[in-house]
């Protein structure tokens, strides 16, 4: 079983086409040219992964590619790819996707670190003011003046 934070540090990117979420006319000639594709992830997506697939960065970078047509959503584990076709993924929109999964993975985790880094860094600046605080604190010693002490 995968550590939980080993998880979390590896970037996302999908494992396979969902062949059971196809639709079932597939093969048959009234089958529809465009449909939707499931496929999953090799984790589950965070938030800000979640975000950037759904968001327009990655629908601009379909339409460069030359799938102006083509949608991502998240739903789960799975990313649902949008009006396409199993043709189009293997002629080169699997790696376009692969690619924008890679993409939006890896900043979410850079930014993950970063926040990571800033907190470490903080705690740490804590800990030593702390320290020095103390070790002030610990010079302190309340002793009278001996020539000040009254003789009774």
């Amino acid at each position: 079983m995968t550590d939980q934070s080993e998880a979390a540090s590896t970037p996302l990117s999908l494992t396979s086409v969902v062949a059971s979420g196809l639709p079932t006319e597939l093969g048959k000639p009234t089958a529809a040219k465009y449909y939707d594709v499931p496929a999953v992830f090799n984790r589950r997506p965070d938030a800000a992964e979640m975000a950037g697939l759904r968001g327009a960065d990655g629908h601009a970078q379909l339409v460069t590619a030359g799938y102006p047509d083509v949608t991502l959503d998240v739903q789960d584990r799975r990313l649902v790819i949008g009006n396409t076709n199993l043709g189009q993924l293997e002629r080169g929109l699997a790696t376009v996707v692969a690619t924008i999964v890679d993409v939006v993975s890896r900043a979410s985790l850079f930014d993950k670190e970063q926040v990571r880094d800033a907190a470490r860094t903080e705690f740490d600046d804590r800990t030593a003011r702390a320290r020095e605080v103390t070790r002030a604190a610990e010079r302190i010693h309340f002793v009278p003046e001996p020539s000040r002490v009254s003789a009774g």
